[in-house]
């Protein structure tokens, strides 16, 4: 599908490969029907809309489909139903959403394996899961997204991780990094997920989505984050676009390009893993 939009005065076509119109179309209706009810929440309507879209279109890049579908659409059919600005209104509801979509994406794949995978979208939840970690003083409670939990052999649960999820790289991911380390220090698994969205608009860009990790060769500084610092359990990003890391690095830490569409991916995989491995301290 092309996408033909104006921004900054600047007329684009943006191919969204992969696409189709009808699913485009059924994205907008999702999005209308969902801000028309008083009731929904809007990251509730952001969430149905996103999940809609990988299942409908799995050829689709799901950087691209968060961030020139779902955002876009969101922005076009929010002012008929919310007075609020819809960029704003984007920027406090699409975390929570993106949180959501993460749990129940790979609810399927973890859970049959006694992995539970959770959306900390209150402070209380943050808390509550930092607390068992044994980071309730010395981590802020806004600095957990997905918490990771795994069955032991008397059927109770205990956190062994917990994920750290950004639609895009500038939301300031540093922030996350004395959390990540504070876990990774008390033995708890602690990745980065990420659709790593990044585009330039015109006059300067042509809104491609080529993220921000740069590659091994051409390192950003979020990609060393993970590969030459081991701020996190890995970087695994749902932008086909990514670079994956070629060989190991210097942490031993590696950045992952998933196929988000095909379950289980290898954030799956390694949670599995990891889960497995903290089942067996348990025994």
């Amino acid at each position: 599908m092309l996408l033909r939009a104006t921004v900054n005065a600047v007329d684009l076509v943006i191919d969204l490969a992969g696409v189709t119109e009808s699913a485009y179309a059924r994205v907008r209706e999702i999005l209308n029907h969902a801000l028309a009810q008083p009731a929904v929440k809007n990251r509730e309507g952001i969430c149905e809309a996103f999940l809609y879209v990988l299942r409908e279109c799995p050829a689709g890049n799901p950087s691209n489909l968060w961030h020139h579908v779902v955002y876009r659409l969101y922005c076009e059919v929010f002012g008929k139903h919310r007075p609020q600005d819809p960029k704003q209104s984007w920027v406090r509801a699409s975390g929570d959403a993106l949180e959501i979509a993460v749990q129940e994406l790979y609810k399927p794949a973890l859970e049959p394996h006694g992995v539970r995978i959770s959306a900390l979208i209150s402070r209380q939840q943050k808390k509550a899961a930092l607390v068992e970690m044994g980071l309730g003083e010395s981590v802020g409670d806004s600095k957990l997204d997905v918490a990771l939990y795994v069955q032991g052999g008397d059927k109770s649960w205990h956190v062994f991780g917990g994920a750290h999820i950004k639609a895009s790289l500038a939301e300031r991911v540093s922030d996350d990094v004395p959390c990540s380390r504070a876990m990774m220090r008390k033995g708890y698994w602690s990745p980065l997920w990420t659709l790593d969205v990044k585009s330039f608009p015109p006059p300067h860009g042509d809104l491609v989505n080529r993220g921000e990790l740069g590659s091994p060769s051409s390192p950003s500084e979020k990609r060393r984050y993970v590969e030459n610092h081991g701020d996190f359990d890995n970087c695994y990003s749902a932008n086909t676009r990514t670079v994956p890391s070629s060989g190991s690095t210097s942490s031993g830490k590696l950045v992952y390009t998933l196929d988000l569409p095909s379950q289980p991916d290898q954030f799956a995989e390694d949670a599995r893993s990891q889960a497995e491995r903290w089942r067996e301290r348990l025994t």
